[in-house]
């Protein structure tokens, strides 16, 4: 991200003309007298990659990773170690945030996902949510570096240990709080409201801005759905005593890592054999044999994927560097709007009209899927590339002094 901004600050000169704010010409530079009415392309580019990072930072929340290793004795080995225990759960984080960035709607899935099943777990155990949210994220251990409880099998073998673990507790094990949470709130809230400002005074958006803008939206999806879940922890609670096997290694493929962020059961993964969850887990297949956890938030997940697409549109008649940038453009907010509502109605035939599966219905969800894929990346190339050469009237600032009471 720094890289970036150091790119475009030496692109850029000083600030912008104060004159011609209409939308038709386009500036080459980014030169401005009045500091008070206009912005430069560095500060659009700050606002919008700050406002990203912030959210994401705080919204994300990651499940417990593996426990430490036993530490070496000797000085190199011990170095090695430490580094390698404190980037693991930053690696998990920066996991999440990186699919949080490129495919937000697949995070509210997740996010959905993780919130039924905490739940299910608080209203048939008699627990409370973060409770739930803490077993279905790999919270609760047995013994010391034993392996994790969150089946409903365990949940039921140990559920009068996990009952005297005190909510305040696990909350205490979060390294969220009001402050972070704020700071990002106010960010996104500041972004929002600039952006409803310039459509107020009839100021273009930058491509760059209402792309961020579909990511700050779909992220309060994300906000929301894992509200009551601990941030960032790295240890579980050890719960009971003994009862700590001999782990063997269990390594996920990225395809199976794929399947699993998509919704589809880690079929390979055994809690019982393994001291942690993997990163995109929530719920086990046998605890799931009706699939009410995963078509639910399969749905949400859809829906909220249309909604990032129709976000676009906002920039629909905006000024693009070339007119194949901007047809380009506009196929692509279509093809993301439109295609997660077309295989919500394929999903729905394929289950309903079994004749014609092969025939028809089938065929075009594997050719969409790939379509919506490469929308997508254009999606996120384009608002870039417009960079080189905005409408003069996107360096032109809000004019906050028409919203101040005054005589």
């Amino acid at each position: 991200m720094l890289f970036i901004l150091l790119l475009v600050h030496l692109s850029s000169s000083n600030a912008v003309p104060s004159q011609g704010y209409h939308i038709g010409p386009r500036a080459r530079n980014d030169s401005c007298d009045d500091i008070d009415k206009c912005r430069r392309l560095f500060d659009i580019v700050w606002g919008c990659l700050t406002t990203i990072f912030a959210c994401t930072w705080v919204s994300v929340h990651p499940n417990v990773p593996p426990p430490d290793p036993n530490p070496p004795h000797s000085f190199w080995p011990k170095l090695k170690w430490r580094i390698i225990v404190t980037t693991r759960p930053l690696s998990r984080r920066l996991k999440l945030m990186l699919t949080a960035v490129i495919a937000p709607e697949l995070m509210v899935g997740f996010a959905a996902r993780q919130f039924m099943v905490a739940r299910s777990f608080s209203k048939e155990f008699n627990i409370s949510r973060t409770h739930g949210y803490f077993i279905s994220m790999g919270g609760f251990g047995t013994g010391t570096g034993g392996h994790p409880i969150v089946t409903k099998e365990q949940v039921h073998k140990h559920i009068g240990d996990i009952s005297k673990v005190r909510e305040k507790t696990i909350k205490d094990k979060s390294k969220g709080d009001a402050l972070s949470k704020g700071v990002a709130l106010l960010q996104e809230l500041w972004f929002v409201t600039q952006c409803l400002a310039r459509a107020v005074q009839h100021l273009p958006l930058t491509e760059l801005e209402v792309a961020t803008l579909a990511f700050v939206i779909l992220n309060v999806f994300i906000w929301v759905l894992w509200w009551g879940k601990p941030l960032d922890v790295h240890d579980p609670i050890a719960i009971g005593s003994g009862d700590v096997p001999e782990f063997q290694p269990q390594v996920l493929g990225w395809g199976k890592r794929l399947l699993g962020l998509l919704g589809f059961p880690y079929y390979d993964y055994n809690p019982v054999l393994s001291n942690s969850v993997p990163s995109f887990w929530s719920m086990s297949k046998a605890d799931n044999t009706s699939g009410k956890y995963h078509t639910i938030p399969g749905f949400a997940e859809f829906i909220v994927g249309s909604v990032f697409g129709a976000i676009h549109f906002a920039a629909w008649n905006a000024s693009f560097p070339s007119s194949y940038e901007k047809w380009i453009w506009r196929s692509c907010a279509l093809l993301v709007t439109a295609i997660p509502l077309l295989i919500l109605v394929l999903v729905f035939i394929l289950k309903s009209f079994a004749n014609i599966r092969h025939a028809a219905a089938l065929p075009v969800l594997l050719l969409s899927i790939p379509v919506y894929v490469i929308a997508r990346l254009f999606l996120i190339v384009l608002p870039f590339a417009a960079l080189r050469a905005l409408p003069s009237g996107a360096f032109v600032d809000v004019d906050w002094s028409i919203y101040i009471p005054h005589l």
